[in-house]
């Protein structure tokens, strides 16, 4: 329904724009919530959306906009537009840590005069944020976070909680988190517990230690595996000193999981970062273009490998019947192998220890497979040549190949894993173009080497 609202309204609001009809425009746009405003701005140019977002009152811009976060280049195309005085409005009626995710898109001096115009403590708590990497546990998490001491009684710590609540004008949590005197992690405790709790219990004899929480410099993929892990809809964020400062809600969970799935694919498609909504031109073949060289370079090997049995092929062409078909099935097989692995490192199933293991496993499963594929090229290479050693040893040219291919789907992720580089760049255009080159030297050597070395030696 949401969609077909969008579709419908984008149309109409760009055509009020055009004909300058603003009070309608207004009208319009008013009963709409902010993620249906977002998502009308995602199919318009850069002019209609400013125009949008002037019409809108402060709040709502400001919801807009943050509703606009999962799009990242259309969201800084806006922001570079806009008045520090305007950013400062808008900042104010966001949560801390998305606001220093607002701030992170503009450049050094724009986000320096826009600092200057908020208040001393709201200045003093994005600076604070945006020192921590925007991928980490300190750049996803809220410093707005619920600390009662374990020394406190229950009914103490309520009236701090209540106290902190009308000074912050607090969202609704489900946890308050119990440190000690040096503002140390050390317990949990829901709100139903301790509103059923003694009020005279002291939080440390009614609090749960058994307490999960990340270190600020953990990788925002790492905080969300970690969340999944324990069921967690918010997580408690520690500096090097296990203290207490923040915590990363549910909202930017899921972000990240989003923002992760979308990279993968991006990676695994070679599209790198390129978003749905990305209007540009230039950067989305910027995005993709690498890739594509990388695939260009690699066929480029590819016809190098060829050429050094041009003679050969010339005299036997029926060995060429099948070099797309090896290539192919070996690229399908690397793919499959690297997206097990990659999927299993995000999620921790797969360590980077596991090597020997995983290698052992998708071996086995490449030698089951070639197998049977191998069988099939033989009856097929028999049915078009009629020779029954040529038949044999391009199946077996094909085992070699998928088993070489499993190897490297299953071992580069995690060789990457260990290099602190996005094991989702194994796959795509990379793993393929690796299959290529080596999958085909491998058939062509044996094919021109074994079966017909009596006719190249005569």
């Amino acid at each position: 329904m949401a969609n077909s609202r969008d579709t419908h309204f984008h149309k109409l609001v760009k055509k009020l724009i055009n004909t300058e009809r603003t009070k309608l425009l207004k009208s319009v746009l008013e009963p709409l919530n902010p993620v249906e405003i977002a998502n009308i701005l995602l199919q318009l140019n850069l002019q209609h959306q400013l125009k949008v977002l002037e019409i809108l009152d402060r709040e709502k811009s400001s919801e807009v906009l943050n509703s606009l976060q999962g799009s990242p280049s259309v969201l800084g195309n806006i922001v570079q537009q806009l008045s520090a005085d305007r950013l400062s409005d808008m900042i104010e009626d966001m949560p801390q840590d998305d606001a220093a995710d607002f701030v992170g898109l503009l450049d050094d001096d724009k986000a320096d005069a826009l600092l200057e115009k908020l208040s001393e403590k709201d200045r003093e708590e994005l600076t604070q944020l945006l020192k921590f990497d925007e991928e980490s546990a300190g750049g996803l998490m809220t410093p707005y976070v619920v600390a009662i001491r374990k020394y406190q009684t229950v009914a103490a710590a309520i009236k701090e909680i209540q106290k902190f609540v009308k000074k912050e004008g607090f969202e609704l949590f489900y946890t308050a988190y119990v440190v000690d005197e040096h503002d140390h992690l050390i317990g949990t405790i829901g709100t139903t517990e301790l509103l059923l709790a003694e009020r005279n219990a002291l939080i440390e004899n009614v609090m749960n230690p058994d307490v999960v929480a990340v270190d600020q410099d953990l990788d925002q993929e790492e905080v969300a595996r970690i969340a999944q892990e324990y069921d967690l809809v918010v997580v408690p964020v520690i500096d090097k000193h296990l203290k207490l400062i923040g915590r990363v809600t549910l909202d930017d969970l899921v972000d990240v999981i989003v923002e992760e799935h979308n990279e993968d694919l991006g990676h695994l498609a070679g599209t790198g970062h390129e978003e749905v909504s990305e209007t540009s031109v230039l950067r989305t073949s910027g995005d993709r273009l690498p890739w594509l060289l990388i695939g260009l370079f690699g066929g480029f090997l590819t016809a190098i490998v060829m050429s050094f049995y041009e003679s050969a092929i010339i005299s036997l062409p029926d060995v060429a019947y099948f070099i797309p078909l090896v290539a192919a099935l070996g690229g399908s097989i690397g793919i499959q192998s690297s997206t097990i692995v990659v999927r299993g490192l995000a999620t921790g199933a797969i360590q980077t220890t596991d090597i020997l293991s995983r290698l052992w496993k998708e071996l086995r499963v490449g030698l089951l497979n070639g197998i049977i594929c191998s069988i099939i090229l033989t009856l097929m290479s028999l049915y078009l040549t009629s020779d029954l050693v040529r038949a044999l040893t391009s199946g077996i040219s094909l085992l070699i190949v998928v088993c070489f291919a499993a190897i490297v789907g299953s071992t580069i992720p995690i060789i990457l894993k260990r290099m602190n580089i996005d094991p989702a760049l194994a796959t795509g255009p990379f793993i393929t173009t690796t299959n290529d080159i080596i999958g085909i030297a491998i058939y062509l050597g044996l094919a021109f080497n074994v079966s017909f070395s009596p006719l190249i030696n005569s």
